[in-house]
């Protein structure tokens, strides 16, 4: 039975793939990929991506700024997100979040914009994909004040307190190549993850899975991840994959 795979959150419109992108794609439809979710960081992304999209079919694209650029947001970027909404080819809001690994904008700073983001998405009825890094106690709490949210989140790493808000709030966990490497976190939780909420990702150019880790990362690398997940919870991975692509259809309304 062929698998039909969605990549829920990559980011082709990067200069890594300026000179090849046509066969990546080409190789992603090869490997079963039917569609495709580019995620914005920064507000420059966005036309980028709706260039790109409306170039392949088979790609779509969110609108956010990442937690790292938070400190470039203002009303204008807000209303440049609002407008892409309108464009078919634009799924939802994302990539958003919070991230204190770095710090490269301020944590107020970075809690504000967050939130502003997950009110346009409630307001336009449109779904997130949220990032998280070393700071799940702070996006935990946002994500509590919020009601009437979908999407996903991005690069689920296995957190415990990631896991019941998503739960509670009806989210899906996007799951990419950290799911192979060794002694991963996730791994460790993936079963109590519903197949009902789960949707699978690349993050592509990063964190591309085991056999290709420390290499560019692409759309057509997902069944290696599907691959794992299939070992680790003992379950057919056909039946994961039709999960998995219902749900990322459903989500992003493809």
């Amino acid at each position: 039975m062929p698998i039909d795979i969605i990549d829920t959150h990559c980011h082709l419109d990067m200069e890594e793939f300026n000179n090849d992108i046509d066969d990546v794609v080409e190789r992603s439809e090869k490997a079963g990929v039917k569609a495709i979710v580019m995620a914005s960081t920064r507000s420059e992304d966005f036309n980028r991506q709706k260039i790109l999209s409306d170039k392949y079919e088979m790609l779509y694209y969110l609108v956010g700024i990442h937690p790292h650029e938070a400190k470039t947001a203002d009303i204008h970027v807000y209303n440049n997100a609002v407008s892409h909404l309108e464009n078919e080819k634009c799924k939802g809001i994302g990539e958003i979040g919070l991230d204190y690994y770095y710090s490269y904008s301020e944590h107020n700073v970075q809690k504000e914009v967050f939130s502003n983001f997950l009110d346009i998405a409630v307001q336009y009825k449109k779904p997130v994909s949220i990032h998280s890094r070393e700071a799940t106690d702070d996006l935990v709490n946002i994500l509590k004040t919020k009601k009437d949210l979908s999407g996903v989140i991005h690069c689920f790493s296995g957190d415990e307190k990631l896991l019941k808000i998503g739960l509670d709030k009806g989210l899906y966990f996007g799951i990419g190549g950290v799911l192979t490497f060794k002694n991963s976190k996730l791994a460790d939780i993936i079963n109590r993850v519903p197949l009902e909420s789960i949707v699978f990702e690349t993050d592509a150019p990063y964190l591309a899975p085991v056999p290709f880790r420390g290499k560019r990362n692409e759309p057509s690398y997902i069944p290696y991840v599907i691959e794992k997940f299939s070992e680790i919870i003992n379950k057919d991975k056909e039946l994961i994959a039709q999960h998995a692509f219902e749900n990322s259809k459903a989500v992003f309304s493809l």
